[in-house]
């Protein structure tokens, strides 16, 4: 089988792992650059493999009958390690504009290449090598960015890399320079390549001996102060490519300034970086003159929390501002408008911001729908438009995720149907829709079929998906690992401790399983947006030797740090702080009744305001938050019965509470 690669360098590196995953593959490796200098034709290539693994670049060349030979990968670059990375080209004097080299073959040093151009000297632009001058060009928080423009990456070729990064992050500094990935990364490119072309993958782990080609070449180091913010140890040592050895920070500084001699100072050019942007990140308001004298070290001084806005402020943001005013939501990533499909799932508290929705008029997405002849109390009883499809409550992650895989075929559980102690049918992962049971399996599993029907297409087709986090805890099946949403005895099932067992998950396994969601959903609906609240309900229980006090800390701890770390590593992920406006101490307990768990209709009108106002796009207009009294008028004109339990909040959790 012969497989050929085009892409730039990380190809070299990916045609060996080819052949070492799969002793029947022979791989070549052609340069992009190639293709581009006419020095080999796609059409050749292709007439010649059985397969083509290539780069985004080439895909307006490949002849629409080879497109079935064809499986694109992303060029992997992450600058977060090294921010300080450049290219340069100048007018050589008396010669021709070209790339200017280094001793890091034609990588420099943005802030080298700043201090040469105003004429800063060598042992005073050394002096910038630190935490202030970093943190103020961006280089200390660039990490999310440089996520973003990776996961966006491997988006356009078709491969996410959510999943395959979190792996990444734990081998430490993964790159070794911002466009040169490790060989474990680039194995795992691999690995993918040959799974979407479905050619078996018989050996793994060869990133761990053979020769890594990209560690040949240069390695940019991890400064100290940014590797300090990655949980690293970080250094000055510049390696070159070999055979070449390593040389420190003030003898590669002092090489390119009398590199740059050679060229005409004004014909310098930075590729990747603006000369304006770092004057003004460095409040150097116009170009220095190389008699000026810089007073880095005032500037070291400036407190760096002079300049942000009230809301960042505890004080000024919180106490003496009436409670209904507190606002603790920002400037979200993207609003949502009346004609855009919006669906939901999760634990109880998101029933509210879909009667939200609901009542002023935005498409709430149902794709699940009670039959006609069944009445409104009956259809909210079954859980016909509590949620988007009828799953009943999905409180944890591990749900989600084997939700999505159970209704595309990826994953089918042992527990099929569980029989109450009444003889009845009951769906080990809905089993409270139907509150009679199901008279027979066969009514259970067309139940389930018609389901999973509605599910699919909520995934494929909604624009906008509501997920609200309820829980950690939950109940597993020893035999294959499925989560339900309660306790088997819970629902008047027989329980075989042999068979099921508790479980809480842990922050990174909630983190890794949100991720996982966010792999799968791009693989179906790319452009879906997604909205991740946190529950403020406290667990009715815990099961955990503990005080329910401290295992609801614990759960709701764990919730909102997976959920922020969706937020900050997804562009198309947003958080909304439901749960910290209802327990947040400035509302001195007012939102939550005697119980010390439900949420007043005060509390909950005081969120569902917020997200109109932050997250809903009204066309220009003013969009009126509807009192908890007027949704209920406002959905009792289409129920002909009147009776206000439709409006109840459905919870399987408190069905615990009955026992």
């Amino acid at each position: 089988m012969k497989i050929t690669v085009v892409s730039n360098c990380q190809g070299e590196g990916l045609a060996h792992c080819l052949e070492q995953m799969n002793p029947e593959i022979v791989a070549d490796f052609c340069i992009v650059t190639h293709l581009q200098n006419g020095t080999r034709k796609i059409d050749d290539i292709l007439e010649e493999c059985d397969f083509l693994f290539a780069q985004n670049s080439i895909v307006d060349s490949v002849p629409p009958e080879f497109s079935h030979k064809v499986f694109y990968f992303p060029s992997i670059a992450f600058s977060a390690f090294h921010p300080d990375m450049t290219y340069l080209r100048g007018r050589r004097k008396g010669g021709n504009v070209e790339t200017v080299e280094s001793l890091m073959v034609i990588y420099h040093s943005s802030i080298a290449v700043f201090g040469y151009l105003h004429g800063i000297p060598v042992d005073q632009i050394l002096g910038f090598y630190n935490p202030y001058v970093f943190s103020r060009l961006g280089y200390i928080d660039g990490w999310d960015e440089s996520r973003k423009l990776l996961m966006d990456e491997g988006l356009k070729a078709g491969m996410p890399l959510n999943f395959m990064f979190q792996k990444w992050e734990k081998l430490g500094c993964f790159m070794y320079s911002f466009n040169h990935p490790s060989l474990a990364v680039i194995s795992d490119v691999a690995i993918a390549l040959l799974k979407k072309a479905k050619i078996p993958v018989k050996n793994y782990n060869c990133s761990q001996f053979i020769q890594d080609p990209l560690r040949a070449m240069p390695v940019w180091p991890v400064y100290p102060q940014i590797a300090a913010r990655f949980g690293l140890d970080g250094d000055y040592a510049f390696k070159r490519a070999e055979p070449h050895g390593v040389v420190d920070l003030r003898t590669f500084v002092e090489n390119s300034y009398a590199n740059y001699d050679n060229y005409e100072r004004d014909s310098l050019e930075p590729l990747n970086f603006s000369i304006d942007d770092f004057n003004r990140r460095l409040d150097f308001s116009k170009p220095l003159s190389a008699d000026k004298e810089i007073d880095i070290q005032s500037k070291r001084s400036l407190n760096p929390y002079a300049d942000i806005p009230a809301h960042q402020f505890w004080k000024k943001s919180l106490v003496n501002v009436p409670i209904e005013e507190v606002d603790p939501v920002t400037e979200p990533k993207f609003k949502v408008d009346q004609t855009q499909k919006v669906a939901t799932a999760g634990s109880c508290f998101a029933q509210h911001i879909a009667r939200t929705l609901k009542s002023n008029g935005f498409n709430y997405f149902v794709t699940e729908s009670a039959p006609g002849d069944m009445d409104a109390e009956t259809a909210h009883l079954k859980n016909y438009g509590v949620f988007s499809a009828r799953y009943g409550n999905i409180y944890t992650v591990r749900q989600l995720v084997q939700l999505f895989d159970r209704v595309y075929g990826f994953y089918k559980p042992e527990d099929e149907y569980w029989i109450r102690k009444d003889g009845k049918f009951i769906d080990p992962f809905r089993p409270q829709i139907e509150p009679d049971g199901f008279v027979s399996v066969e009514a259970a599993e067309k139940s389930r079929n018609q389901h999973f029907s509605a599910v699919r297409s909520m995934l494929q087709e909604m624009d906008v998906f509501i997920f609200t986090l309820g829980l950690t805890e939950g109940w597993r099946s020893r035999h294959d690992g499925a989560i339900f949403p309660v306790a088997p005895g819970v629902v008047g099932v027989e329980v075989d401790e042999s068979r099921y067992e508790f479980i809480n998950f842990t922050s990174e396994e909630a983190s890794r399983d949100l991720e996982k969601f966010m792999e799968q959903l791009a693989t179906v609906n790319p452009k879906c947006k997604v909205i991740l609240t946190v529950s403020p309900v406290p667990l009715v229980a815990t099961y955990e030797p503990q005080h329910a006090l401290v295992a609801t800390t614990y759960s709701k701890a764990v919730l909102r740090v997976t959920a922020e770390h969706a937020r900050t590593v997804h562009s198309n992920v947003e958080y909304f702080p439901s749960y910290e406006i209802i327990t947040g101490s400035f509302n001195q307990s007012r939102y939550f009744q005697d119980d010390l768990r439900t949420v007043t209709d005060e509390g909950v009108a005081h969120v569902m305001r917020l997200f109109l106002k932050h997250y809903i796009d009204s066309g220009g207009g003013s969009t009126k938050l509807l009192t908890s009294d007027e949704h209920v008028n406002r959905s009792l004109q289409h129920v002909s019965n009147g009776n206000k339990s439709l409006f109840d909040i459905i919870c399987d959790e408190e069905a615990i509470a009955k026992i």
